[in-house]
């Protein structure tokens, strides 16, 4: 995409137009975006299966059947996918409420109520994800949290 690098672009994926850059990791590029016909704003996670191994790839399958399965209020919704010649593009709900390192930082520290709701949010999604023999590898306060938004 252009102007990739400055993390604002206007660009055309399938039915959507990305707006911003949300965040990256090593596989995947997560855009703000907006469906052309309907104006919804979502999340746009652009995978680049060149940087996916065999094993990486057997789980981004295993990651889209589990989302598209599963209906939980902790968990993101995917809404649709579509896949372009170097990228499969995960239409995700788009989650405003930021991550608990923005919170802590914004707040300072967190009130045993509120940390006691987030908790109980993390554990009913952390139960789920178990059910379906799926370790979250990545929970940290900075990794974006749908609950987050409900505080």
């Amino acid at each position: 995409m252009e102007a990739e690098s400055k993390g604002v672009v206007s660009a055309l994926k399938g039915d959507y137009i990305v707006i911003s850059e949300v965040g990256r990791g090593s596989f995947s590029t997560v855009w703000k975006a907006v469906h052309r016909q309907s104006g919804k704003v979502v999340a746009l996670k652009q995978v680049h299966l060149s940087r996916l191994n065999r094993h990486l790839k057997n789980c981004l399958d295993c990651e889209l059947n589990f989302l598209s399965s599963v209906n939980h209020p902790n968990i993101i919704r995917l809404l649709n996918a579509f896949q372009d010649e170097s990228c499969i593009f995960m239409v995700l709900e788009f989650c405003d409420g930021g991550n608990l390192a923005a919170y802590i930082r914004q707040h300072g520290r967190v009130e045993e109520q509120i940390a006691k709701r987030f908790m109980q949010q993390l554990g009913a999604a952390m139960k789920l994800l178990h059910s379906h023999h799926i370790i979250h590898r990545d929970l940290k306060p900075e990794v974006k949290q749908e609950f987050m938004e409900r505080w």
